[in-house]
């Protein structure tokens, strides 16, 4: 039997591999850098440009590239496809860009093109059968697919679209056909975040365009400066400010409560604020 000294030491040693192991594994993900990838799949590098155009998208689709081949779920395969989306037009105007004495940077950002074309063809041909939502919306989005707007519009039915991301890409199916259902998928999608959430600026965006539309500028004045505040809209606020002063509408009320609004969505606690309207 061992004595507990000898059983202390055992546990230690034990305790010591194991996390050895764990830091290991830990530098070993840290290290999985672009040249890493590009050096162990080359194929997944070499038949894109080599020159510095779209650096950005080049290693975003490349890491997914990587992550798909990997993992080839219908969640990587509809990000690759956006990927694809990115890289190719950008590529696609960088190739235009003829080099008097490089000549043969042009042609590998053709033959990046070209690549991206084939990939998104090949990754729509592998997923065109698949009820992923997110490739539902793909599908009709981008191929105006009316069976795959069926599927979607069930799968909302069956409250499979609970995401932000997904209530958007409802709102471009009904922004036209109901608006007082797409501020509602609007409000929704805001609902959905978790603390400390990174909006889309797109819903704050759309909001402020369908409560103008509406004519209740209160709502629309509210939600321009959680536009604006984004920083991804530049918002004339002035022209909302005088129907604001027409309706007899505290301008710096709104404002206020547009900071609670803020407050709210930091906590994950979003409610619709409702404001007189201006008829």
């Amino acid at each position: 039997m061992l004595e507990p000294a000898r059983i202390e030491e055992t546990f230690m040693k034990y305790l010591v591999f194991v996390l050895s192991t764990l830091l290991l594994s830990a530098c070993s993900e840290g290290e999985l850098t672009l040249r890493a990838v590009c050096e162990k799949e080359s194929g997944l590098c070499s038949d894109l440009n080599e020159d510095s155009h779209c650096n950005l998208q080049r290693r975003d689709l490349i890491m997914q590239r990587f992550e798909e081949k990997r993992l080839p779920s219908d969640k990587n395969k509809y990000q690759l496809l956006l990927d694809f989306e990115k890289y190719s037009k950008c590529i696609e105007l960088a190739a235009g860009i003829e080099h008097i004495k490089l000549k043969e940077k042009t042609t590998t950002r053709v033959l990046g093109y070209m690549t991206s074309l084939r990939e998104m063809k090949r990754l729509s041909d592998e997923t065109i059968s698949s009820d992923d939502p997110h490739l539902l919306y793909y599908h009709w989005s981008r191929n105006k697919s009316d069976s795959h707007l069926q599927r979607f519009l069930t799968a909302e039915q069956n409250n499979q679209l609970e995401t932000p991301e997904l209530q958007m890409a409802l709102v471009s199916y009904y922004s036209k056909k109901d608006r007082d259902k797409s501020i509602q998928l609007l409000h929704n999608a805001l609902s959905l975040y978790p603390p400390n959430p990174e909006v889309d600026p797109e819903i704050y965006a759309s909001l402020t365009s369908m409560f103008y539309k509406k004519k209740d500028y209160a709502s629309s004045y509210h939600w321009a400066l959680l536009a604006q505040q984004s920083g991804a809209f530049n918002v004339e606020l002035q022209e909302l400010k005088i129907y604001l002063e027409q309706a007899k509408l505290d301008h710096e009320k709104i404002k206020e409560t547009a900071e609670h609004t803020l407050s709210q969505l930091q906590l994950g606690h979003f409610t619709p604020p409702k404001f007189q309207r201006l008829d």
